[in-house]
This record gives C-alpha cells, sequence and structure tokens, in this order.
C-alpha cells in the first residue's frame, strides 16, 4: 500500500509544462480567484485574465507569481527595489516597456510578456521559467532551476499555489 500512496503523492507534485501555457486550439481555463489564500481583486482578476490571453498563459499562474511576488499589492516594493504586482524590477519593467511599474495593468502584462519569453526561451520548462523569474534567466541557463535557494522555495510557492487553484475549479 505504501507504494501506491508515494507514487500519489509524487504525481500530484508534477505540473505538466503545458498545464501553465495555454493551448489556443483549447478554451482559457477559468481563473479561479477565491483559491489563493488571499482572494484576487476583482479589477485584476480581468486584468489576470486578459493578460493571459493575449500571452498564452494559464491565468492562474499568473495569479499565483502574483499572489507569492506582492500579495495582489499594486504599490508593492521589495527591499531590492521589485515594484507592483508582478514585482518587476525597474531595468526589466523598462526593457519590457513599462512607463509606470505600480499601473497594474501594465505590470501584470509585462510580468506576463516577460513569463511568455521564458517559457519560450526554455523549451516550456516551467521550473527553469519560475526560477529564471525570480533569480534571472542567465544564471538559471547556466545553473538550472535550482540555481539559488530562494529560486527553489519560490518554485515551489508557485507550484502548491497553482495546484491548489486548478483544484479549486
Amino acid at each position: 500500500m505504501k507504494p501506491v500512496v508515494t507514487a500519489l503523492v509524487l504525481a500530484t507534485l508534477v505540473i505538466v509544462p503545458s498545464a501553465f501555457a495555454n493551448d489556443t486550439s483549447q478554451p482559457m481555463r477559468p481563473l479561479a480567484a477565491e483559491a489563493f489564500p488571499l482572494p484576487v481583486p476583482h479589477y485584476l482578476a480581468q486584468i489576470i485574465g486578459d493578460a493571459a490571453k493575449q500571452y498564452r498563459l494559464d491565468p492562474n499562474l499568473l495569479a499565483a507569481m502574483a499572489f507569492r511576488e506582492s500579495r495582489f499589492d499594486a504599490n508593492a516594493v521589495s527591499r531590492r527595489g521589485a515594484q507592483g504586482v508582478m514585482q518587476l524590477m525597474p531595468r526589466t519593467a523598462r526593457a519590457l516597456g513599462v512607463d509606470n511599474a505600480f499601473d497594474p495593468r501594465q505590470n501584470v502584462f509585462a510580468g506576463a510578456r516577460y513569463v511568455r519569453t521564458l517559457l519560450d526561451r526554455f523549451n516550456g520548462d516551467v521550473d527553469k521559467t519560475l526560477a529564471a523569474y525570480n533569480a534571472g534567466p542567465e544564471l538559471v541557463a547556466k545553473a538550472g532551476p535550482n540555481a539559488t535557494e530562494e529560486a527553489v522555495h519560490y518554485v515551489a510557492a508557485i507550484k502548491q499555489f497553482y495546484r491548489d487553484a486548478v483544484r479549486a475549479l
């Protein structure tokens, strides 16, 4: 019985990369706005949905990242200087064309665009994509998704929020 339980637990910990990227031939998965530790604010749920659709991402992935990054706070600033809902570093925000990192729409759309770019760069590898969002793509390209301890914890947290949201649908 124990091997079966272990296999089931391990199976629930694996997320298929395609689950994060919406296939344009399939309908987009809805956002489980109430499934996060804090509900996604209505205005932000709409923005997340729009950005997910434009960049072919699962809105629950973007919401999981937004919760982990800022707890859905458009005015959040990290100790390292990351800003807004998706906690964009000023240099990254500028490179993505963001004029105001505290504008939720600009921030979420830029974050979604960056996630799509990372998914494409890492051939759909979700762990590398999430680690690169946290630790930087060059470091992850060299060292892999376990590039930093913080990145390892970040990836695990995002995947757990995502799983909880998908289960709630």
